[in-house]
């Protein structure tokens, strides 16, 4: 789940960056603040992506330890 949350992050912030569906006229962002978010969306996505595969692989271990 972790995972998924991270791509949702990552799919977000190209959304907002390239304004599909006008995403930044709904958060009232302009240009230049949304090359931040971007990166702050890509750098939390990825954590999260790498720590939810981290979780996948611990949990496969611990059931697999027989």
């Amino acid at each position: 789940m972790q995972a998924v949350i991270g791509g949702i992050s990552i799919v977000f912030a190209f959304l907002a960056f390239y304004n599909i569906f006008s995403i930044q006229t709904m958060l009232g962002t302009t240009g230049v603040d949304i090359g931040f978010y971007l990166w702050v969306f890509i750098i939390v996505g990825i954590l999260s992506i790498i720590s939810g595969l981290f979780l996948l692989y611990e949990q496969s271990r611990v059931g697999n330890h027989d």
